[in-house]
């Protein structure tokens, strides 16, 4: 294939497919429509495919791009029989996802690591291209699975190029796909181009092209054919400046007007069905006659689509749309609802776009179709439909009422400001002031955490439930007992659900656990996300979380992207709550840090800091002292101006674990004593704040905590917290021998492994008290278990304080460094870090943030068997 001016970008692509170790694996190019890029594609394929090289890919379609995975199923339908090489386990998540065999969706990670395994297979057999054209119709879980695989095609003997539209100045690039934008042809390229294709062009027909085209090779094709012509009357009325995307819609319109009007109808319905020319179920009427015309006037041509064919470039689609009236677009969007009328997620858009003036009876169709997607987790997809359904309704009423209820999913999706814009359409069309207060008070607790303002909204509004939900948010964060008192108050005619929220919140229901389980039992199939989180919160709250993890993957999986988006940050939010306490912190890492950048990305001032509290708390758990405190004056400087309580005592609570893991056993004290004194928050404190208390010889206020949780019944609330009571006891009582008994009972009760890190500290306790009383030999098990569940979690200081313990009792503790278990990553950090480079340093080296260079660091000191950053260069120096 001979391709003029693009020898850079050849160039690129041949370094990306043979493998250049200077480049990375991987190429996507971008840029206007019309510039080569599918051109330059098919050129990497054709010399991917002269070196012996296997392509997989395809192409996304605009019909498909809602259509989840279907992207993933033109990777892998060529390479079916691979599935059956791979771990049953990755076999399954694929045959799932891809439709082959019944079950609940993967989460999205199983999916991408199962894909990779598919594809390293395949590179087994010989060197494999992923390319894939017109990447940006591919739909959003196939993307976030390529964008996984991009950047792990390293080890493997695989390669990747795609071409999408242009880069939008609002997304973001991430570190390790290389980007790559197809700039319009020079003067001397466009010249030589155009005289390729037109050797005979008259001089003026010729400067006139390039002045139009401007460089881009789709232009320089198209434009002769029509200058001279009628077709180019729409061009030459064209203002100097416009872009070539107006000059190209106009060239295709031009050629649409000079066909009758049977076909130009066929065409415009074949565009607004997105592109029939590709659609099996209901294929074009177009016959072969007509068809080959079409290919003659450049408006479709020939493709590996399943018809066959498909529309020359997008621009043809809408060129048709735009040059149809008013009335053979309505006329046209109702022949398309009647024909999805068994397919309600397409036909409603047609039904709207058809109907000319208010319309109660579309209106409601639409809006049943639209909560109907909120459910499946197109919160966001359903907001429009809403907004359209409103404006369609003949009742201010009605319509205040759709546009209320699209204001909620625009908050739940994340789309704050637009909630807020319908919210004030609602207001214009139904003057109440106190409809929609609920949502606006949603809105200003999520974007800004005004728990003042949210509670003065939620004031002048009577206590339904839904207004005891938002208020019950407030009180959580504030602890301000009025509140409390309020809520109680309202829950006269609240829902047995309602009841259960407050009850659990507030720590006055009966039978909890029992009453939460029965609840999850009895959720609908089309649940909201909304009601999901809710019982998840009371889950986490009661330290049954682990029961539910499905619910909360599937959370994360079915409302990220289009959905409710503030639902997937609080299922971030729970997954990292749940790693953190089963002791998966690398797993509880990557949640977090997912639902902090999710947060940032939507203004989610609320449960960002929520999850920077997440981050410090594993932070202090690890021994990172200095980044479990930055995160604590981060979350401090944004609570205390909001009066947020709770985010104040997480915050002094991490700050006083970072302490006790540091053996400032007085700082830790002084942290803990100040928190419980202005709060209630003893159920998650007892521990710290009783081992803190007996270490600074504080023994009669550790026994005076002991006494007050033992009368409260903390030990009823939640087995985690009947173990922090064992062995808060134990950590008190004078009496040794009593002690020991206490520590035995507390590692006797039932599911205390499911709390490694709880685990150990107890293990360790024991250990200590055992080593006191010169009983090395019952000391060491202990202290070796507690040693192992250290080190299993990544809690370094504490891992190495029960090494010293384990010393003591005088048995050696291998130092060695344990190379085999350093990742590549670990050992390439702590290199860097050897060097003497900052953590922010490495981070830019790297691609990653300070905070993961420093998680990484703390998990590399034990496994080298080393205290601190100082030592890293002899560690290293004897591998």
């Amino acid at each position: 294939m001979t391709v003029i001016g693009r020898a850079a970008e050849l160039a690129a692509l041949r370094r990306t497919i043979d493998r250049d170790p200077a480049v990375e694996p991987n190429l996507v190019l971008h840029g206007d429509p019309g510039v080569g890029k599918t051109v330059l594609l098919r050129a990497g394929i054709e010399y991917a495919v002269e070196r012996g090289m296997r392509v997989l890919g395809g192409s996304g379609y605009e019909s498909e791009a809602q259509l989840a995975f279907a992207g993933l199923h033109q990777l892998f339908a060529p390479v079916l029989s691979y599935f059956d090489r791979v771990e049953p386990y990755h076999r399954e998540v694929l045959r799932r996802v891809l439709g082959f065999e019944a079950g609940p969706v993967p989460d999205r990670l199983a999916v991408s690591v199962a894909s990779l395994a598919v594809l390293a297979e395949v590179a087994k057999d010989g060197p494999v291209l992923v390319a894939v054209e017109d990447a940006h119709w591919v739909d959003r879980p196939t993307r976030e699975v390529m964008m996984f695989l991009l950047l792990r095609l390293g080890p493997y003997d695989l390669r990747a190029i795609f071409a999408r539209r242009p880069l939008l100045s609002s997304e973001r690039v991430t570190p390790g796909i290389h980007m790559h934008e197809v700039d319009p042809l020079d003067d001397a390229a466009a010249a030589a181009f155009l005289a390729q294709l037109h050797p005979g062009l008259p001089e003026r027909a010729r400067d006139r092209v390039l002045r139009y085209a401007a460089g881009n090779p789709l232009a320089l094709v198209e434009l002769p054919t029509v200058l001279g012509t009628d077709a180019a009357t729409g061009l030459e009325l064209l203002p100097a400046g416009a872009s070539t995307r107006t000059k190209l819609e106009a060239t295709y319109a031009g050629r649409v007007r000079e066909l009758d009007t049977d076909v130009r109808r066929t065409l415009l319905l074949t565009a607004l069905d997105g592109d029939r020319l590709e659609n099996r179920a209901h294929p074009t009427s177009l016959s072969p006659p007509l068809l080959a015309e079409l290919e003659r006037l450049g408006l479709v041509t020939r493709d590996s689509t399943p018809s066959g064919l498909r529309f020359r470039h997008p621009l043809v689609r809408s060129a048709i749309i735009d040059s149809a009236a008013p009335d053979e677009l309505r006329a046209a969007n109702a022949e398309l609802a009647e024909l999805y009328r068994d397919t309600p997620q397409r036909r409603v858009w047609h039904l709207a776009e058809a109907a000319v003036e208010a319309d109660e009876d579309v209106a409601a169709e639409i809006e049943r179709t639209a909560l109907a997607a909120s459910l499946r987790g197109g919160s966001g997809l359903a907001v429009p439909a809403l907004r359209r359904a409103a404006a369609l309704s003949p009742d201010p009423a009605d319509a205040a009422r759709r546009l209320h209820r699209g204001a909620e999913l625009a908050g739940e999706s994340g789309q704050l400001h637009l909630a807020q814009k319908l919210l004030d359409e609602a207001r214009d069309r139904l003057d109440d002031p106190a409809h929609g207060l609920v949502t606006r008070a949603r809105i200003v607790l999520l974007r800004d955490g005004d728990l003042s303002a949210a509670r003065r909204l939620l004031e002048h509004t009577p206590l339904t439930d839904r207004v005891l939900h938002v208020w019950m948010v407030v009180a959580t964060y504030a602890q301000e007992p009025d509140d409390w008192v309020r809520l109680k108050a309202g829950l006269t005619n609240a829902s047995e659900h309602t009841r259960l929220v407050y009850g659990v919140l507030s720590g006055t229901v009966d039978n909890a656990y029992r009453r939460l389980r029965e609840a999850f039992d009895l959720l609908p199939a089309s649940v909201s996300p909304g009601r999901v989180v809710e019982l998840c919160m009371l889950a986490a709250w009661l330290d049954c979380l682990h029961e539910h993890r499905a619910r909360v993957r599937e959370l994360i999986d079915r409302e990220s992207g289009t959905g409710a988006v503030t639902h997937a940050a609080a299922g971030y939010w729970l997954a990292a709550h749940d790693h953190f306490l089963a002791g998966s912190w690398e797993a509880a890492e990557t949640a977090a840090e997912a639902g902090l950048d999710l947060c940032v990305r939507h203004d989610l001032e609320l449960i960002a800091n929520d999850l920077r509290c997440t981050l410090g708390w594993l932070a202090a758990s690890r021994g990172d002292v200095d980044t479990a405190r930055e995160y604590s004056h981060t979350v401090e400087r944004w609570a205390e101006p909001r009066g947020s309580a709770l985010h104040l005592a997480l915050s002094a609570r991490n700050s006083a674990a970072a302490s006790l893991a540091d053996g400032d056993y007085e700082t830790a004290y002084v942290t803990l004593a100040g928190i419980a004194k202005n709060g209630d928050y003893s159920p998650w404190l007892l521990l710290d704040l009783v081992e803190s208390a007996i270490r600074t010889r504080r023994v009669q206020e550790a026994l005076a905590c002991v006494e007050a949780a033992e009368c409260a019944g903390l030990a009823e609330r939640s087995p985690r917290v009947r173990l922090h009571v064992f062995a808060a006891k134990a950590l008190s009582t004078p009496d040794d021998d009593n002690a020991v008994g206490l520590f035995r009972a507390a590692l006797a009760l039932p599911l205390v492994e499911q709390w490694p890190f709880d685990h150990a500290r107890v293990r360790l306790a024991l250990g200590e008290l055992h080593r006191r009383r010169h009983r090395p030999g019952e000391a060491r098990p202990e202290l070796r278990r507690a040693v192992d569940l250290f080190r299993r979690v990544g809690a370094t200081t504490w891992q190495r304080r029960a090494e010293q313990e384990l010393r003591a009792t005088g048995l050696a503790v291998n130092t060695e460094p344990d190379t085999a278990a350093l990742t590549a990553q670990q050992l390439e950090v702590a290199k860097l870090a050897a060097s003497g480079l900052s953590n922010k340093e490495i981070g830019e080296r790297l691609f990653l943030s300070p905070r993961t260079v420093s998680a990484h660091l703390y998990r590399v000191f034990p496994k080298l068997g080393i205290t601190s950053r100082s030592a890293l260069r002899d560690a290293l120096a004897r591998l």
